[in-house]
C-alpha cells in the first residue's frame, strides 16, 4: 500500500509538472505574437498620424509620398465623381482640393487589422474642414484603406470616404 502511495505522489507531481510545462511555451509564443501585433498596428497608427497631418498642412508631396508607388493604387472620395486611379489622378485630385482647403480626422473609433504585409483600416469619427480663411467645419465621416508595407514603410494603396448617411 506504501508503494502505491508513493508512486501515486510521483504520478501527480509528474502530471502537475507536464501540465504546467506544456502550457508554458503556447503562452510564450502567444505572447510574442501580441507583441509584434501590437508593434505592427502602432506603425499602421503612425502611417495614419502621419497621412492626417498630411493632409492638414495640405502638403501634397508629402500626402502622395504616403501612396504605394503603384499605378494601381485607388482614391474614393465621398462625393459623386470622386474616382481617382493612379498617381497621376490622385495628385491632381489632392492639389484641387489642397489649394482650397485644407481636411484632418477625428478618429474616435479606428480599427486595424493586418496579414504579412497587407493591412487594412476602418475609421469612423469626423471630417474637418478648413478653408482659406481658417473656418473649419465638422461633419460625419467614416473611411477604410487598405496599405501593403514597402521597404519597412506603410503607404496607401487603397482609400475608400464616405459620409454616413442620416447626417
Amino acid at each position: 500500500m506504501r508503494q502505491f502511495q508513493k508512486s501515486g505522489k510521483v504520478i501527480f507531481t509528474l502530471i502537475c509538472f507536464l501540465i504546467s510545462a506544456s502550457g508554458y511555451p503556447h503562452t510564450d509564443k502567444s505572447d510574442k505574437k501580441q507583441g509584434k501585433d501590437a508593434a505592427i498596428t502602432k506603425e499602421i497608427t503612425a502611417s495614419l498620424e502621419l497621412w492626417n497631418n498630411s493632409a492638414r498642412n495640405r502638403d501634397v508631396n508629402h500626402f502622395m509620398e504616403l501612396f504605394d508607388n503603384n499605378e494601381a493604387i485607388l482614391a474614393v472620395g465621398s462625393d459623386s465623381g470622386e474616382v481617382f486611379k493612379g498617381r497621376e489622378q490622385i495628385e491632381n485630385w489632392m492639389k484641387t482640393l489642397f489649394a482650397r482647403r485644407g481636411f484632418s480626422w477625428d478618429m474616435k473609433r479606428v480599427d486595424i487589422d493586418h496579414n504579412g504585409n497587407t493591412a487594412w483600416v476602418f475609421m469612423d469619427g469626423y471630417m474637418i474642414v478648413t478653408n482659406d480663411k481658417g473656418k473649419t467645419v465638422k461633419f460625419p465621416y467614416r473611411f477604410t484603406g487598405i496599405l501593403v508595407k514597402v521597404k519597412n514603410t506603410w503607404k496607401w494603396r487603397l482609400f475608400d470616404g464616405s459620409v454616413p448617411g442620416g447626417h
